[in-house]
């Protein structure tokens, strides 16, 4: 049996998807990914074995484990045998679910960008769902089915010229957004989504 995997998707894969990768192999490490779950990255117009964005990793420099990940780390270009192995994709915008989806429209009902994720377990958690034998493929049909049922945030000023800016994380080398809002963005989905996902398998 393959190891539980989850995969993070952005464009170019140096900057957002690696860091929604490394933090929540963190947070869902909390709630008992077993020991051998993967966690990868892919862009979907990434060039390939380009290392992580240097704003990025001097940023995340204190953080425990970064460094050896982001030394380690090179780019890779979203493939469906990405996609396939996993049990649960997020993308940094609603641009790159649809290019997941272009590749294996079945994956569309696993694949979440990473705000939309997050709302989308709190809603599960909030209508007190309960989850037994928890995995991330559970996870991933339990957020899928509360589809429809939450609104997009509004967007931000930073966020507003983004196509579907609501549940969208911007790339701070193509728009107006910057590399510290877009790091506290994603820190904060990464905590609601690791949050919810604990509360969900500790519900009665």
């Amino acid at each position: 049996m393959r190891p539980e995997s989850v995969l993070a998707v952005c464009a170019a894969n140096v900057c957002r998807s690696p860091v929604i990768s490394f933090l929540m192999a963190r947070e869902l490490a909390a709630f008992g990914a077993p020991d051998d779950s993967v966690f990868a990255s892919a862009g979907a117009s990434a060039r390939g074995g380009v290392a992580v964005c240097h704003t990025m990793r001097s940023r995340l420099a204190e953080r425990p484990g970064w460094s050896e990940f982001a030394e380690r780390y090179r780019s890779s270009r979203l493939t469906p045998e990405h996609i396939d192995s996993a049990e649960l994709i997020l993308t940094a915008t609603a641009a790159e679910r649809g290019a997941v989806a272009l590749l294996n429209p079945a994956a569309r009902t696993r694949s979440f960008t990473l705000l939309e994720a997050a709302a989308l377990a709190e809603h599960a958690r909030s209508t007190r769902v309960a989850a037994t034998d928890f995995d991330l493929a559970t996870l991933a049909a339990l957020m899928n089915a509360q589809r429809g049922l939450v609104e997009p945030p509004r967007p931000s000023r930073w966020r507003r010229t983004e196509p579907d800016a609501g549940f969208d994380i911007p790339d701070a080398h193509t728009s107006r957004a910057r590399h510290e809002r877009v790091l506290r963005t994603i820190e904060a989905a990464s905590s609601r989504l690791g949050a919810a996902v604990r509360a969900l398998t500790t519900a009665p």
